[in-house]
């Protein structure tokens, strides 16, 4: 293990306070892990889904009943006050649980395949849902413990072993869930390995089955074509720059509610915050005061009773700073915030008006607590600029005439598409969390995330005692036999009634030239 100072988590984000480095994973270390996480999957691979439910059902209660040192650590990773990290991290996790276990059901059922008896006597095939192997999760540092929900679950329901790659700037988080996975499942079923891409790589270049990666799109590019190399399955979602469109019809107070709440959460550090709005100019003076009077009662960590964390490091402070820097220089205004909290990596919740194409916080993923207000005409114009975006993960409208909603919902270029609401299908995980573009391909939550974690494979029976007509010698017979199929599904009734004297005389053949 490399000692690492000076390195990405070792700063508190809300104070700046120096935090004990985490060692990094000695990469040629790493194929040792991989075997084992092999040799632990055997076992687990052959156990029965409600046993492996059942297990982990164990694991969730472990955590559930140490939560208090989770949002303690993650509170100290991210800046994010423990209340936070309780509420979006950790309260749900028990029913995302039980609704995994639902999907898996789901997904990994035997599924029959209907054959003619005719046309094949005697024979049965079923698709089965076979574990991969070693499933790794690469995850990034916004929500260092649900990010590895919505893949760790399925992965291990599904028979597999998985290593977890946490994040370099939260590396406390994901070594505490490996330490609860292990006090329950055999020994080397979840493991971890620590540090950058450079471990990120040999995690890679061991052995493993199938990758999760979420993060950036230049290394989930990458990510991807490795994936691809080694013909295994991957599954990246690369971020976002979600739009939410206002009507003028809205529910004023409600919306403005929802959308501080989906573009201000985590301090906007999640791929689907709502970074951009679009507002009809009917109504745009008066959402735009009110969303800026709401968002300026917003407090940051580490203020007593803060509502939302700091940014989690200097990078990310640095790129919000860049993006509204941007935006003023290219004729925006800002209506509150924009600008640092002078503690930590804080950043003031800020409203920018006067946005448009062309600037890089309209334009470019912000991940900050920065929300850009386009006004628009009509619905119209504020769909057709959503859809520019080169990302497309979640999209939303907010009215109250909800046909108009959805129709107008479905015509956004995104994985999720809502009416009054934004972001909340990540917490459950038997709908699709998917996107498009360079959002990525990746799915997560459901049974068609599954593809990930199992192949498929067709199990076929011959029960006939008997050989198949169609099997060697060749004869003038089995030509006529093969006449008679096509005039038969012309819908010829003769055809029909001659078959059954053709592929007797057929078998009886076939039976002559083996004996």
């Amino acid at each position: 293990m490399e000692e690492v100072t000076n390195a990405p988590g070792t700063i508190s984000p809300a104070t700046g306070e120096t935090l004990e480095p985490v060692p990094y994973t000695d990469a040629a270390l790493i194929p040792e892990i991989v075997t084992r996480a092999h040799q632990a999957q055997l076992a687990w691979g052959h156990m029965t889904l409600s046993n492996r439910a059942k297990a982990l059902h164990e694991v969730v209660q472990v955590i559930l009943s140490n939560y208090k040192e989770v949002i303690a650590i993650m509170s100290q990773e991210t800046g994010r006050n423990e209340t936070e990290c309780l509420m979006s991290e950790v309260v749900g996790l028990k029913d995302y649980l039980s609704g995994a276990v639902s999907a898996a059901k789901k997904a990994l059922a035997d599924e029959p395949i209907k054959l003619s008896s005719l046309d094949y006597p005697g024979k049965k095939a079923v698709i089965e849902a076979v574990p991969r192997g070693v499933i790794a999760i690469i995850a990034p540092w916004n929500f260092p413990l649900s990010n590895f929900w919505k893949s760790l679950f399925p992965a291990l329901l599904s028979g597999n072993a998985v290593v977890l790659k946490p994040s370099e700037y939260t590396p406390r988080t994901g070594e505490w869930l490996a330490k609860q996975c292990a006090s329950v499942l055999p020994e080397g079923l979840v493991s971890i390995v620590q540090g950058d891409g450079g471990v990120g790589r040999a995690l890679l270049n061991a052995n493993i089955s199938s990758v999760v990666f979420t993060g950036s799109v230049s290394t989930g590019k990458k990510v991807a074509s490795f994936a691809a190399e080694r013909l295994i399955p991957c599954s990246v979602e690369l971020g976002g720059k979600d739009a939410a469109i206002v009507l003028a019809d809205c529910d004023l107070e409600r919306t403005v509610s929802g959308i501080v709440q989906w573009g201000m959460m985590n301090a906007g550090q999640n791929c689907a915050a709502i970074e951009r709005v679009y507002v009809e100019n009917a109504i745009a003076d008066h959402f735009v005061s009110k969303l800026a009077t709401v968002t300026s009662k917003i407090r940051v960590a580490p203020a007593q009773d803060c509502d939302i964390g700091p940014l989690q490091n200097a990078t990310q402070l640095q790129i919000v700073k860049d993006h509204v820097a941007d935006a003023v220089s290219k004729g925006a205004q800002i209506l509150c915030g924009g600008e640092p909290t002078g503690e930590g990596f804080g950043f003031s919740p800020t409203i920018i008006d006067g946005c448009e194409s062309g600037m890089k916080i309209v334009d470019e993923e912000t991940f900050g607590p920065v929300i850009a207000v386009v006004r628009v005409d009509n619905a119209d114009e504020a769909v057709k600029l959503s859809n520019e975006s080169r990302y497309g993960l979640n999209g939303s409208v907010w009215t109250k005439d909800i046909s108009k909603g959805q129709r107008l919902a479905r015509k956004l270029e995104v994985g999720i598409a809502l009416v009054n609401n934004h972001s909340l299908t990540g917490i459950m995980p038997e709908i699709p969390w998917t996107g498009t573009k360079e959002t990525g391909t990746g799915v997560a939550g459901s049974r068609h995330s599954y593809d990930t974690f199992v192949r498929r494979r067709t199990l076929f029976t011959d029960v006939s005692k008997k050989p198949d007509p169609w099997w060697l010698p060749s004869s003038p017979e089995l030509a006529e036999m093969g006449a008679a199929l096509v005039k038969r599904n012309q819908g010829s009734l003769s055809a029909l009634l001659r078959l059954a004297g053709l592929v007797n005389k057929r078998i009886a053949a076939v039976k002559k030239f083996s004996s």
